[in-house]
Parts: structure tokens; C-alpha cells; sequence
């Protein structure tokens, strides 16, 4: 059985697993059969696994991977094998992984450690650590790292880590006391951004939110590298605060291993500038849609890009985005 029958036909299909992601809690997901087996998520940690019950002969087995562990774990007095993806950008795509495995054993009889084996043989490729970071992403992390070093002075270091909400797809980049930031990075010559949602340029209840617009252009033997960036702010993160900045940091897909092959040096193509989102300001939302489309309840995913060319930003604008949009200390 492949992993997208097995979906469909025993477990909680990619659409509804979607949905428990979006809630951005934890969730146990009951897997019908035996022995007793679970999908679950962490999202503290954050983790997404596999729990399936075991005797006591059997043992967690090496992956040799960076990105999915093996451990035993006693339950209300209930001995498993828990099979972890520690990556929250391979969840999606790792969750028809799991499901494979279960049906390995409570479909195909096979042992825990066997079934895990035989899965990771096939699916090494989508749980190995990428060899570096997207540009995307790259160009991406280093605009919210321009916003962080300006949140540092004002705010220090403490106050800033907590504020980087990184990599959680459903927050804002920022959330602050009194207003919430998004941040959008660019190498185009013109100012436009990819919005990635429907939702991602709705204001939080009554909270105000303001989209800072980046625009970096490669600097040659000038400007900085994303690892100087990162090193710089690591530098000015108190002890207390690193351990909370070391989570976002690798939550919005950093990982020291990617340093020797980040080395393009950035810097400013225009100044940065920030703008109250507001019902002027250029965005899809759902409220916005709702009576010109039809069967929106049926558009899972909405990408699109807007332009901000000649757009009057915000003059009255707080002391704190002001700050963050700066380019002094560590920009």
C-alpha cells in the first residue's frame, strides 16, 4: 500500500492533518489497529511523531539522521517506539511518511524497528537536512534579522528574542506589546513581495500591524553575510535569551552547517520603510473575498504578490518601527 492510499483509506487524511497544524496546539491522532499507534504533535518543541506500542525487548533503532530521532517512551504505563521529525518545515510532507510505517506494522506485520527501517530507506531524501537554505529563504531571515537588530536597541536583547515569533507560519513575524510586525524582503529593483496567505496581512484582533518592506541587492566585497548577521546578533543576545533565540533562529530554517555556503554579502538597495496595514493597504483577505467568490471555504492555499512602488509609507509612525527599520549598530 503506498503512502497516500494508507492515508486516505486508514488514517486522518493531509487536509484534515493541515488543520490540526494550523491550530498550532498539540493533538494526538488515533490510528485504527494494532498495536496501539498514534500520530502526535509537539508544538512546543517542536516535534510531529509517531507513537506505536512495543514489548520490552524492543529498542529504539539509530535513524542517522539530523531531522528524525528514535526513542522509547512509557505512556499511562504503556511502553513505545516514538519515530520523530524534528523539522516543522518537513511535517507536511513527512505525516504520509508516518502513516506508511504504521501500515508497515499493523497492515504488513512487520516488527517497529523493521518498519522504521524499510520507511527511512525509501524516504531519506525528504528527512536528510538540505545542504543549504533556499534564497528565498535566506533573503528572508536576513530582512527579519535587520527588524531584530533594531529591536535590540531599543527594546534589548530579552525583550526582542521573545518578541521573533520564527518560523511559526500562522503568527505575524513580530508580536510586540502594542502592535505586531510583518517583514518583507526583496532583491527585486522594484519593491513587490510574495504574501503567502490570505490571512498573513490581517491584523490580530484590535492590534495594530505594520509590514516593514526590505530591499537588499547583492554588495560584492561590501555589505554583510546572513552568518555575520546571525554571529553579530548572537554577540549582542544576553545568555538568558539565547536559548530562545537559538529556537527561532532554527525554526525559521538556520542551521550552522549552512554557513560555508551562505557567503553572498548583502546591503540596502533603498531605504527600508514600514506601513500601517490598514483597508487602503494593497492585501487579499477573506473578509475581502467572501462575497465576489464562490466556494472560497474551497481555496485551500492562496499565493500572491503585490507592488509597492510609489506607495506613500507611514509618516506617523511609532519610535519602535522607526528604530527597526534603521540601519544603525548591527545593519
Amino acid at each position: 500500500m503506498t503512502a497516500s492510499a494508507a492515508v486516505a483509506k486508514r488514517h486522518a487524511s493531509v487536509e484534515s492533518f493541515d488543520k490540526y497544524l494550523a491550530t498550532g496546539g498539540d493533538a494526538v491522532i488515533p490510528i485504527q489497529g494494532a498495536p496501539r499507534s498514534f500520530v502526535f504533535i509537539h508544538a512546543a518543541k517542536p516535534e510531529l511523531g509517531l507513537r506505536i506500542e512495543v514489548d520490552l525487548k524492543t529498542e529504539a533503532p539509530e535513524t542517522g539522521l539530523r531531522n528524525i530521532i528514535s526513542r522509547i517512551a512509557t505512556r499511562n504505563d504503556v511502553r513505545y517506539l516514538e519515530v520523530v521529525v524534528t523539522a516543522p518545515a518537513l511535517f507536511r510532507d513527512a505525516y504520509p511518511v508516518l502513516c506508511s510505517m504504521a501500515d508497515r506494522v499493523q497492515v504488513a506485520g512487520m516488527s517497529p524497528g523493521d518498519a522504521l527501517r524499510a520507511t527511512l530507506e525509501k524516504m531519506t531524501s525528504l528527512l536528510r537536512t538540505p545542504e543549504t537554505m533556499s534564497r528565498e529563504r535566506e533573503v528572508g531571515l536576513f530582512g527579519e534579522l535587520l527588524v531584530m537588530a533594531g529591536l535590540i536597541r531599543e527594546l534589548g536583547a530579552t525583550k526582542a528574542t521573545q518578541a521573533w515569533r520564527g518560523g511559526q507560519s500562522e503568527e505575524h513575524d513580530f508580536g510586540l506589546a502594542e502592535l505586531d510586525i510583518e517583514v518583507k524582503t526583496t532583491t527585486s529593483e522594484r519593491r513587490t513581495h510574495w504574501i503567502e496567505s490570505l490571512t498573513q496581512l490581517m491584523p490580530t484582533q484590535d492590534r495594530p500591524l505594520w509590514l516593514v518592506s526590505h530591499q537588499i541587492t547583492n554588495a560584492g566585497s561590501a555589505g554583510r553575510t546572513l552568518p555575520e548577521l546571525v554571529d553579530g546578533i548572537r554577540a549582542a543576545v544576553s545568555s538568558s535569551a539565547a536559548g530562545r533565540f537559538e529556537e527561532a533562529l532554527a525554526a525559521s530554517g538556520w542551521s550552522d552547517g549552512y554557513r560555508d555556503r551562505l557567503g553572498t554579502r548583502w546591503t540596502p538597495r533603498t531605504d527600508s520603510v514600514a506601513y500601517l496595514v490598514t483597508d487602503g493597504f494593497p492585501r487579499l483577505t477573506p473578509d475581502s473575498l467572501r462575497s465576489n467568490v464562490f466556494g472560497l471555504d474551497r481555496i485551500v492555499d492562496v499565493r500572491y504578490r503585490i507592488s509597492l512602488d510609489k506607495l506613500d509609507s507611514s509618516t506617523d509612525m511609532p519610535k519602535i518601527i522607526a528604530t527597526a527599520i534603521a540601519r544603525e549598530g548591527l545593519t
